[in-house]
């Protein structure tokens, strides 16, 4: 997907943990895609990441990516 996008196209995602397989690997899609002028939709997390410099997006991408990889984590342990 990330060798046929073009400037300008948008990038729907079910969810954050359906794009990366942690907050690491997000953060590096996610930048390479917005360097690109790709625009990325999440659409559990009713999140729209656009490429505007927002401090409010970055925070968000960063809070809600460590939830949407730690909490599978996190219920497992409980459960075990």
């Amino acid at each position: 997907m990330q060798s046929f996008v073009r400037e300008g196209d948008t990038v729907f995602s079910h969810s954050m943990d359906r794009l990366a397989r942690n907050l690491d690997d997000l953060r590096r899609i996610v930048l390479g895609l917005i360097e690109r002028g790709v625009h990325i939709v999440f659409v559990k997390e009713n999140l729209t990441i656009t490429g505007e410099d927002s401090p409010m997006s970055n925070l968000l991408l960063s809070v809600m990516g460590a939830f949407a990889h730690g909490l599978p984590d996190l219920l497992c342990q409980l459960d075990c």
